[in-house]
């Protein structure tokens, strides 16, 4: 079952000064990535969509809470697996609306020679907790189900992958709406130190 992604934060302004004001903006937060500031993104870019992406964080759990408020936690699939997470934004920069389902078969991590993983559901593959973990929402708000985005608008959430340990993970593959490959490879392996 598809939830909406509600948790999903939205920012941004319509208007032709808006285009420009966020293309300013995200030539500032360039310029500051290059120069060492703020934390690192890879960028890439569709007929209609743009999208950032953080490096992977590697984790044993994940924990959040759900729109009712119930404590959920998320275990790797198996003993020689870990969560990798990855904090996406998606912009819409010329669409008047674009509707989106961010689902498993929306994105994939992975390597361009080597294997891919589909994004997991964190709902259904989470198990409900009586007690909050300790770093319940640590990675929130989630970028998971139906969005709707307006023109000069972005989501911006953590999409989460099962994956091999010790994998190198150089590539988000990005297939809602448009088709996009964000590399990173060059500075983040995903290896288990």
């Amino acid at each position: 079952m598809n939830r909406p992604s509600r948790i999903t934060t939205y920012r941004g302004r319509t208007g032709l000064r808006s285009g420009v004001v966020l293309s300013v903006l995200l030539l500032a937060v360039g310029v500051a990535v290059a120069c060492g500031g703020g934390e690192e993104v890879t960028r890439a870019f569709g007929r209609n969509l743009d999208i950032a992406v953080s490096d992977p964080v590697l984790v044993d759990k994940f924990a959040f809470s759900d729109l009712e408020g119930k404590h959920r936690v998320l275990f790797p699939s198996a003993s020689n697996r870990r969560l990798a997470l990855v904090e996406t934004t998606v912009a819409n920069r010329t669409a008047t609306v674009i509707k989106m389902l961010i689902d498993p078969s929306a994105t994939q991590l992975g390597y361009r020679r080597g294997d891919r993983f589909d994004a997991v559901d964190p709902f259904l593959a989470s198990q409900i907790v009586d007690v909050a973990d300790t770093e319940e929402n640590k990675y929130a708000p989630l970028l998971w189900g139906e969005v709707e985005l307006a023109r000069y608008f972005e989501a911006t959430g953590w999409l989460v992958f099962d994956v091999p340990k010790g994998m190198t993970l150089g590539s988000l593959w990005w297939s809602e709406v448009d088709d996009m490959i964000a590399d990173y490879v060059s500075r983040f392996h995903g290896q288990d130190q």
